[in-house]
C-alpha cells in the first residue's frame, strides 16, 4: 500500500516523442492539448470579463467589486460559476487515470474549485466605505444551502476552498516548469528560440506571481483589514492570469496542434516503427508512452 501511494507523489515523466499527429493516438493528444489551451484562455479572460462586462452591460455598482467571488451576486453570476466549474472539473478529471504528482495536485485543485460556486461567499454589504448608494444589483436572498448551514459557515468554506484552489494551481505550474526543463530542446520545434531553460523559468515565474498575489491578499485583508477594498480582486486576478498564462503556454504547441511534423520527428517515428520482428505491430505506447489513456502513465 505504501509503495502504491508513493506513486501519487512522483513527477510525471517529461514528454519525449509524440505519435504522428494524423494518427488516432495523435488526434487524441491534440484534443488534449486543445482542452489545456482553452482552460488557459478561460483563466486569462475571466478577470477582465467579470470586471468589464459587469460594468458595461449590467452597470454594476460598485465598480470594480471587491473580489472575483463577489461577482456571484452580479449580472456575471453565470459567467463566474460556469468558468470556475469548467476549470475545476477539467482539473479533476484530466489525469484521473494516472498515478503521479500531477494527478494528485490537479485532483485536489479540481475538488477545491468545484466547491467554490457551491458554497458562495458572503453577500456584499448594501453600503460600504466610500460608496454612496446601494450595490447594483441588490444582493438576493440567501440560497437554501446558505440558510441550512448559515451564511458564515458557507463563507468560511468558500474562503478555505478558494485558498486551496489557488495553492494547488500554483503547484501545477511548478510541475510544468520541472517537466518542461527536462525536455529535449528538439522536442518542441514550434518554439525554436525558446529552449527548456526558458520554459522552466516561465512556468516558475507564473507560480511565483501566484505566490506574490497570495502575499498581497494577506497584507490587504489581514494587515490592512480589507483596504483597499479591491485588494482581494487584484490578488485573485493576478492568480487567474498567471494560471492561465502557464496553461496556455503548456497547450500552445502550435505545430503539433495543426497536425504537422518535422523531418526529424518523422525519421524517429520510422525508426521506432521498424522493430526487430517486422511482423509485430507497434502499439501507440511504443511511439509515445504518454499517449494511451488506459495505461496509467502520463499524458504530457
Amino acid at each position: 500500500m505504501i509503495a502504491w501511494l508513493k506513486g501519487f507523489f512522483v513527477l510525471a515523466k517529461p514528454q519525449e516523442l509524440r505519435p504522428d499527429p494524423q494518427s488516432g493516438a495523435g488526434r487524441y493528444v491534440r484534443s488534449f492539448l486543445v482542452m489545456r489551451l482553452f482552460i488557459g484562455f478561460i483563466g486569462v479572460l475571466l478577470p477582465f470579463a467579470l470586471v468589464l462586462i459587469d460594468h458595461w452591460a449590467f452597470h454594476g455598482y460598485p465598480w470594480p467589486r471587491g473580489s472575483e467571488s463577489i461577482y456571484y451576486y452580479s449580472g456575471m453570476r453565470e459567467v463566474f460559476t460556469v468558468s470556475i466549474g469548467t476549470i475545476a472539473f477539467f482539473m479533476f478529471a484530466y489525469k484521473i487515470t494516472e498515478r503521479n504528482l500531477d494527478n494528485t495536485l490537479s485532483f485536489f485543485a479540481g475538488v477545491s474549485g468545484m466547491l467554490i460556486p457551491l458554497f458562495p461567499t458572503a453577500p456584499p454589504a448594501l453600503i460600504q466605505d466610500g460608496f454612496h448608494k446601494p450595490t447594483n444589483p441588490v444582493p438576493p436572498d440567501l440560497t437554501p444551502l446558505q440558510k441550512a448551514l448559515t451564511q458564515p459557515t458557507t463563507h468560511t468554506i468558500h474562503q478555505v476552498t478558494s485558498g486551496a484552489f489557488i495553492f494547488f494551481l500554483g503547484l501545477t505550474a511548478v510541475t510544468f516548469g520541472i517537466r518542461e526543463g527536462r525536455r529535449k530542446k528538439e522536442n518542441r520545434y514550434d518554439h525554436p528560440y525558446f529552449g527548456p531553460t526558458f520554459w522552466r523559468y516561465y512556468h516558475f515565474g507564473c507560480a511565483l506571481a501566484m505566490v506574490g498575489a497570495g502575499v498581497w491578499i494577506f497584507i490587504t485583508m489581514k494587515v490592512h483589514h480589507g483596504h483597499p477594498y479591491w485588494g482581494l480582486l487584484v490578488g485573485e486576478g493576478v492568480c487567474a492570469l498567471a494560471f492561465g498564462a502557464s496553461w496556455t503556454a503548456k497547450g500552445a504547441e502550435w505545430r503539433y496542434l495543426f497536425g504537422r511534423s518535422t523531418a526529424d520527428e518523422k525519421t524517429a517515428r520510422a525508426a521506432l516503427a521498424t522493430p526487430s520482428d517486422a511482423s509485430s505491430p507497434v502499439s501507440p505506447t511504443t511511439l509515445n508512452p504518454e499517449a494511451a489513456p488506459d495505461t496509467g502513465t502520463p499524458t504530457g
